[in-house]
């Protein structure tokens, strides 16, 4: 397998967990972490009803995303073109992988339902991660975003109504859309039967997309 194809995987991966965070997210604390797009929505909803806490839990999610994005940024800079993967992508993941282990932590001790303080803390955390998700990913692959896939939906089906068949592109395209909704999926089934651990999924996959990438590209 060549690093290209490898990289495509591993961002395919990342999505997988991009939806499991957002699934567990939103369903126990009420916004997106990784689908910002969706989190603005919520915030305007919020503040048309007149739900203040929700409000300000979409406030903390997009400041800590926006800071993620910033060090993300910061730590990877550009990818060079004739490298599919640099040690700085990796590190980056890596501290995203610490990010989502903190909010698996500070999760047992909340027992799965946190709230208050516990609950804008916890979301700061997964909002991070997740800039830093897409950020870092960004600079390896524009067109297969892991945390919004609205742009990639929409260019899908247009290929489909211009094309009629899937090219590489789209095959590319439709895995990532899959993954994502995958993701969520699982992420809702942990939610229901095993709560406390639900947040461990994406710590799971992200530890092994660094391992990886650790070992497999230098």
């Amino acid at each position: 397998m060549d690093d290209a194809r490898r990289r495509d995987l591993l961002l395919v991966a990342l999505t997988f967990a991009a939806g499991a965070v957002d699934a567990v997210v939103f369903l126990r604390l009420d916004v997106f972490t990784a689908v910002m797009t969706g989190n603005i929505v919520l915030l305007g909803l919020a503040i048309g009803q007149g739900a203040f806490r929700n409000a300000l839990r979409s406030l903390v999610a997009l400041a800590a995303y926006a800071g993620g994005v910033v060090v993300a940024a910061r730590l990877v800079g550009a990818t060079p073109r004739d490298s599919a993967w640099t040690a700085h992508v990796t590190r980056a993941f890596a501290i995203e992988w610490v990010l989502h282990a903190a909010f698996l932590a500070g999760w047992i001790l909340t027992d799965a339902r946190p709230d208050g303080l516990a609950a804008a803390a916890l979301i700061a955390v997964s909002g991070m991660a997740m800039g830093i998700q897409a950020a870092t990913a960004r600079t390896l692959a524009p067109s297969m975003p892991t945390t919004y896939v609205t742009g990639t939906l929409t260019a899908l089906l247009s290929e489909l109504s211009a094309l009629g068949a899937l090219g590489p592109d789209s095959r590319q395209r439709a895995t990532i859309v899959v993954a994502l909704g995958l993701g969520a999926v699982c992420g809702a089934l942990l939610l229901v039967s095993a709560a406390m651990l639900a947040p461990a999924l994406p710590v799971l996959v992200i530890g092994a997309v660094v391992l990886v990438a650790a070992n497999r590209f230098r």
